[in-house]
């Protein structure tokens, strides 16, 4: 790896035969970080975390108290991360001391769309327990809030369901990890290198020191994929979040102690939100949090726009206008005193799982929360730890199979003899030129790397690939796409004409060519 500014003095003096060589060097002092450094000092590994704390600047996810944690997630891996994470946290109380979670429930409610039809299928093939609510019944369960009028269903999550401190879980993480024989080292890291292919990793930090080990874990968050801690480049796209923190009077959070968690689904992507109950933050306020579901969020492209966006201080001013609207018209009882921005990054996979894979021997990445790792962490790190430890004996786990963690590389978005990329495949194809076969799969492939979610929109797929397929084809082909098995098999759909069927996942995509 390039070394940048490292100094080379500082080279000679890591690569020298009396610097220590720890067995595991954990970079990253987050939520996942600090969860696989606490289950390698656990396992009696020999292991460093290297990461700055919230006091010598960093910037992260976990800097906050209050996140959502719920079993119910519309991906079955998240669900189960979730699952097995949350059954945990009693543990980590009990043996850290750290009380980070408050079980309150969860509600979602709003419009009966994609999102709440599959949180119920989840919820049923997970055995999880739902109470369904009408629109009266919610204003009757929960009398402070006033439902929007186009809301038609509420469902409520009692057990297992709440909120958290992601700052307070990763200092209990972390206190346990040192527990059982961790180090640690509050600094941040310039680079990775490794003088060669089955030698020690050497780690230099940004305050001039430099760390080594057999093996490496990244697992500094949005920070992963921007600064030069990986033997190669991951797919991953890089989004501001925001949240607006309403403060309200003591006496308007005792009016709201029995509020849920909550995610309201409305008609439309700009009014969707989730909202946490009142919670006192460390300067003894009381605040309100909402946040966006997927809109207002730009992207970021490099370590200078993920810094700049952290710094900035200030809400997009459309959000903070819709936030402010939403909390009035959901809690009219309430008066908000005053409001507070904060900012955060996130980094989504085009597979929209958590990458937890060996990139080259004893080179690990655990990254790409995708909005969606703090309630989950303690068992990715858990994964994670297992995978550096055991790295030929990870698995095999029927609920959690390695396959859904590999990392996207952008050489795995190229197709393959066998016309596969990581995230697409040609399953069938009849009376059509190969280079459209081709053209298809890349296509569906870069729609999918660049945006994510956009695989939970059929609809979305199908005008999306049809527009550029048009382009390249000089006429627009017919596309056919849904999220079901039953879609398969193109020559029930157009037997005399050339077609291509591509599958990613549970998605199905029928192309008909144009002659």
């Amino acid at each position: 790896k390039s070394l940048g500014s490292v100094s080379p003095l500082l080279v000679l003096l890591c690569f020298g035969a009396m610097a220590r060589v720890h067995k595991h060097c954990v970079i990253g002092h987050g939520l996942t970080g600090t969860a696989a450094c606490k289950y390698l000092a656990k396992a009696g590994e020999d292991v460093v975390l290297v990461g700055p704390s919230e006091g010598h600047g960093a910037h992260g996810a976990c800097y906050d108290e209050g996140r959502i944690y719920r079993i119910l997630d519309p991906l079955e891996s998240w669900a189960r991360l979730a699952e097995r994470s949350i059954e945990n946290y009693s543990s980590i109380v009990d043996e850290s001391g750290v009380d980070f979670y408050q079980e309150s429930g969860l509600l979602i409610f709003g419009v009966e769309d994609d999102f709440v039809r599959q949180t119920r299928e989840i919820a049923s093939r997970m055995g999880t327990h739902l109470e369904e609510l009408s629109p009266e019944q919610l204003v009757a369960h929960f009398p402070w809030l006033s439902p929007p009028a186009v809301t038609r269903v509420g469902l409520l999550q009692l057990q297992k369901a709440g909120h958290l401190s992601p700052r307070k879980l990763t200092a209990a993480q972390l206190s346990l990890a040192t527990q059982h024989g961790a180090a640690y080292v509050d600094d941040s890291v310039a680079s990775v290198m490794r003088e060669t292919d089955d030698g020690p990793f050497s780690v230099f930090l940004s305050g001039g020191g430099c760390i080594r080990a057999e093996n490496v874990l990244v697992a500094a968050g949005v920070y992963t994929s921007v600064l030069p801690l990986l033997p190669e480049q991951v797919v991953v796209n890089l989004t501001g979040a925001q949240a607006l923190l309403a403060e309200i009077s003591a006496e308007d959070a005792s009016i709201l102690s029995g509020m849920p968690s909550m995610i309201y689904e409305g008609q439309s992507d700009e009014e969707c939100f989730y909202l946490l109950p009142p919670i006192q933050y460390p300067d003894g306020s009381w605040l309100l949090k909402i946040g966006p579901s997927t809109t207002f969020a730009p992207p970021l492209k490099t370590v200078g726009d993920v810094d700049t966006w952290f710094r900035q201080g200030h809400l997009d001013p459309a959000f903070e206008k819709v936030a402010l609207k939403a909390l009035h018209d959901m809690f009219p009882q309430i008066t908000i005193r005053s409001w507070r921005a904060l900012l955060c990054v996130t980094d989504s996979t085009p597979t929209q799982n958590a990458y937890i894979d060996l990139l080259s021997p004893g080179w690990g990445i655990c990254s790409g929360g995708n909005g969606l790792a703090a309630k989950s962490s303690d068992e990715i790190g858990h994964l994670a730890a297992q995978m550096m430890a055991l790295p030929s004996h990870w698995g095999p786990d029927p609920q959690l199979p390695r396959e859904w963690f590999r990392a996207v590389t952008p050489g795995s978005l190229l197709p393959t003899p066998q016309l596969e990329t990581a995230l697409a495949k040609v399953e069938s194809c009849g009376e059509v030129l190969s280079s459209r076969v081709v053209d298809a799969l890349k296509a569906l492939t870069d729609l999918l790397a660049a945006t994510p979610k956009l695989r939970a929109h059929a609809d979305g797929v199908a005008q999306e690939l049809r527009a550029v397929l048009a382009t390249r084809w000089g006429a627009a082909p017919s596309v056919f796409c849904c999220t079901s098995a039953k879609s398969r098999g193109g020559t029930a759909w157009a037997p005399a004409h050339p077609f291509i069927v591509l599958v990613s996942g549970t998605l199905s995509v029928i192309v008909i060519v144009p002659a």
